[in-house]
This record gives structure tokens, sequence and C-alpha cells, in this order.
């Protein structure tokens, strides 16, 4: 039996991704032959931006923020493995948060998913965040929810 263990860690640079983050980063230190993969997805915002299709400027600027604050949580979600002296494999996408989880949970041998309960845009209050509650009926794998 084997040890080797592919985590994937969907992060939005929530406080509760974050948690996640942390989490997943004592289970790889604990045992070196986890892997992790950290998965950041811009929301293509495809709704919002047909909206303004008669103002393309205002579109591109409104993806182009959602690009930059994918970044900037890609990052920040790296910095805890850093800090722990962990490699970590850092992935950014585009689309559907929860479809591009489950996409890359079912085609890329991962045997976990560790994730943040809620994420920055679920509305308070809301026991489990739309996206949590999608991959964790779905999923192939293990998920693990952090609140």
């Amino acid at each position: 039996m084997t040890d080797n263990i592919n985590i994937l860690l969907p992060s939005d640079g929530s406080e509760t991704a974050m948690k996640a983050a942390a989490y997943a980063a004592k289970l790889a230190k604990m045992n070196p032959q986890k892997k992790v993969t950290i998965l950041v997805v811009v929301p293509t915002g495809k709704e919002l931006i047909d909206g303004y299709r008669r103002h393309d400027e205002l579109a591109a600027r409104l993806q182009s923020a959602l690009e930059d604050r994918a970044g900037e949580a890609l990052e920040k979600t790296a910095d805890v493995f850093v800090k722990e002296g962990l490699a970590v494999e850092k992935i950014l996408e585009k689309g559907d948060p929860a479809g591009v989880i489950l996409r890359y949970a079912g085609t890329g041998g991962y045997d976990h998913i560790i994730m943040g309960s809620r994420g920055v845009s679920e509305l308070r209050g809301t026991a489990l965040g739309s996206v949590s509650h999608k991959v964790i009926n779905t999923a192939p794998c293990r998920v693990t929810l952090v609140k």
C-alpha cells in the first residue's frame, strides 16, 4: 500500500480557504509523500460580462480585475506552503469554479480535495457555499471542508 496521496487544494484566498491551506500544509509536512496542487479558478463572470456586452471596455476591466485577484489568491495560498518549506504546484484556470474543480479532481489523479466551506463571494449566514456544496456532492474522491 502506498502513502502517495495527491491533494487538490482549491482556493480563492478567503479566510476559510487559507485555513484549508494551513490544514493541507500540516498534512503535507507530516507526510512528504503527499503532493499538493493549489487550484485557483478565475470566474469568467460570463453572465455579468454579457450584461455589459455593449460596454466592452468595462467588461475587459472587470475580467482583468478578476484575473488579478485570482493571481493574488494563488500566491497568498502558496505562501502558506513556502513558509513551511514545502513544494506545491500552482494552477490558475478560468471558468465555472465548481466545474473546473470537479474536472481536475476527475482527471488529475487526485485522492483528496481540501477546501474552505465558503468562499469570498458567499453570503454571510450561508451554512455551505454553493461551490463546496457542488464539489462534495459530485467529487470522485474524498473531500474535506474546513471552516
